[in-house]
C-alpha cells in the first residue's frame, strides 16, 4: 500500500557505489512519487535512470547541477528536491541510505497511523560491511513542508542545512524505532558485537568504506572539491586498533588489496536483504532484475524473492550442519 508521501534524492554517478537503485526499490512501494535528481551523470546512470522514469509512471526524472562546490551545496538540492515536490509529506534520503526491510515495516506502521516526521537510527559500516564504522546517529528523513507552528513559526518543519545530513529538527521529530532517544550515548559502548540485535531497525549508510573497494578512490575524488581537500586522502579501518588512518590512493588501495575482508560474501551484520547481493563484490553493479523490478513497479515482489532466497539457504545451511553433527 502506498501513502500520501513525496520520495526524493539525488545523485551523480551511482558507478561509484552510492546504490540509489536499491535504496529506490526498497522506498518505492511506500511512496506515491518519488523525484529523482540527476547532477550530470556521465557513467550511464542517468540513462538507465530515464529507462526506469519512461516505464515506472510513479518516478519522475529532474536535472539539476551544483550551484557551488562546497558541502553546503548538499542542503541547497535537498530544500530544491523538497520544494519540487508533489505531496506535503516528504521522505528526503541520500542515495547510498537503504532501508533494512523490518524498518520498512515500522515505517508503514507509523504511516498507517498518519505519523508523517519521522528520525531515523543511522549506521555506518567499513571494509565490504564487514565493521561498524560510525555508529548510530539520528537522521530526520520524513517531515512535511511548511511552517513549524508548533515550534516556531518562522522555522521550516523539514529544512536541512550545513552539509545536507540533517534538518534542525531531528530530536523533535518522532524516531521511527523501538529504540529511543534514550540510546544515543548507548550504542557506541556497545561495540561491534553489541550492536548486532539492533541494526535491523536502523537505517544502512554504505558511506566511502563500506563496499565496493574499487569504486572507493573515484568516489573520494569526487567528493574532495566539496570539502576542499586538496589532496586526495582516504580513511582506512584498521581491524585491530579501530581507528581510520587516512592514506594516500596508492597506500589506501596496496592496503585494500592485501586486505581479505574486502572479499568475503557475508557479513556478520544483519544488512538490508537488497544489499546483501554486492557484499564480496569489489565494484558496483545493478543487478538485471533489480533494473526490470524498477521499470514494471515489481520492487516489493523482488525484495520478498530475495527474503524468500536468503530463508532457503539458512534452512539448508542449519540442515547441513545437522546432518555433519549427526552423522
Amino acid at each position: 500500500m502506498s501513502y500520501p508521501v513525496s520520495a526524493c534524492c539525488f545523485i551523480r554517478n551511482n558507478s561509484v557505489g552510492f546504490c540509489l537503485y536499491e535504496s529506490m526499490a526498497s522506498l518505492l512501494p511506500l511512496c506515491r512519487e518519488m523525484v529523482i535528481m540527476d547532477l550530470g551523470s556521465d557513467d550511464g546512470t542517468l540513462e538507465t535512470l530515464a529507462d526506469i522514469a519512461n516505464h515506472n509512471p510513479k518516478v519522475k526524472l529532474v536535472s539539476g547541477s551544483f550551484y557551488n562546490i562546497d558541502a553546503n551545496v548538499f542542503a541547497t538540492l535537498a530544500n530544491d528536491l523538497i520544494a519540487m515536490c508533489k505531496y506535503d509529506n516528504v521522505l528526503y534520503w541520500q542515495a547510498d541510505e537503504i532501508w533494512h526491510e523490518d524498518l520498512l515495516k515500522l515505517m508503514e506502521q507509523r504511516f498507517e497511523r498518519g505519523e508523517f516526521d519521522l528520525s531515523f537510527w543511522r549506521i555506518q559500516y567499513a571494509n565490504n560491511f564487514q565493521y561498524v564504522k560510525w555508529f548510530p546517529q539520528l537522521v530526520h528523513r520524513v517531515g512535511y513542508k511548511g511552517k513549524d507552528i508548533k515550534f516556531n513559526e518562522e522555522k521550516e518543519n523539514f529544512e536541512f542545512n550545513n552539509d545536507g545530513m540533517n534538518t534542525t529538527r531531528q530530536w523533535d521529530a518522532k524516531i521511527c524505532s523501538d529504540y529511543g532517544g534514550e540510546y544515543n550515548i548507548q550504542w557506541g559502548e556497545m561495540g561491534q558485537e553489541g550492536i548486532k540485535p539492533y541494526v535491523n531497525q536502523m537505517i544502512t549508510d554504505v558511506s566511502l568504506i563500506g563496499g565496493f573497494r574499487d569504486n572507493i578512490p573515484d568516489r573520494k575524488r569526487m567528493h574532495a572539491p566539496f570539502w576542499k581537500e586538496t589532496e586526495v586522502l582516504i580513511p582506512y579501518f584498521d581491524r585491530v586498533t579501530k581507528k581510520q588512518p587516512l592514506m594516500s590512493e596508492s597506500e589506501w588501495m596496496q592496503t585494500a588489496l592485501a586486505d581479505e575482508d574486502w572479499t568475503k560474501e557475508d557479513s556478520p551484520y544483519n544488512l538490508p536483504a537488497i544489499l546483501r547481493y554486492h557484499v564480496g563484490k569489489t565494484k558496483y553493479e545493478l543487478s538485471p532484475e533489480l533494473w526490470e523490478a524498477l521499470r514494471w513497479e515489481r520492487t516489493k515482489e523482488f525484495i520478498s524473492s530475495l527474503l524468500i532466497r536468503m530463508k532457503s539457504l539458512s534452512d539448508s545451511y542449519r540442515y547441513l550442519i545437522a546432518s555433519e553433527e549427526s552423522g
